[in-house]
């Protein structure tokens, strides 16, 4: 049953066919219903960088955490460890002051010497929560508590000497 394709369509059958007039709509309306039909997709361009910079941002402050956390911890557990040293030699020295010393005036004298130096310490200590890296600051608080504690320490001499002189001068010679 071999046939040409020519011979199936005879110039006669075509010619008897009227095509109808809305061949057209009907034939682009079929075209489209068998269509796969395309699904719109939304655009995430901008939510993509946004994601981005945020998972970016988030990583940079999860680094700086981790890496800064154990260097300033040694410099702050250092630092309280210098702190207490001085400040419980501070309150050695200045108990065993007001134990020799006999004289309130000059014990008030000290004690205001000494409150005038905590205020400054306590500024001192203020800047360096505002700014822990700034080595000057650090070596300012370390001088002051030096100053505070030297203080003491040359007040309780000078009352150890003039306690040395009452009790030679009181010494009677036979």
């Amino acid at each position: 049953m071999e046939r040409d394709i020519r011979d199936l369509f005879s110039k006669d059958d075509v010619d008897k066919m009227k095509i109808p007039k809305n061949h057209r709509e009907d034939f682009v309306k079929k075209l489209e219903e068998n269509q796969p039909k395309k699904e719109r997709r939304k655009s995430y361009k901008l939510l993509k960088i946004v994601a981005s910079f945020l998972l970016i941002i988030t990583c940079v402050f999860v680094y700086k955490n981790t890496v800064a956390s154990p260097q300033k911890s040694a410099i702050e557990i250092q630092m309280q460890a210098i702190e207490k040293d001085y400040l419980s030699s501070i309150d050695k020295e200045w108990n065993s002051f007001k134990e020799i010393a006999k004289d309130t005036f000059l014990i008030k004298k000290y004690e205001e010497k000494l409150k005038e130096s905590k205020a400054d310490y306590q500024k001192i200590t203020k800047q360096l929560t505002a700014f822990p890296n700034n080595i000057n600051v650090l070596q300012s608080l370390i001088d002051n508590l030096q100053r505070r504690l030297q203080l003491i320490k040359d007040i309780k001499e000078h009352i150890n000497e003039l306690n040395q002189k009452n009790i030679s001068n009181e010494t009677i010679y036979i």
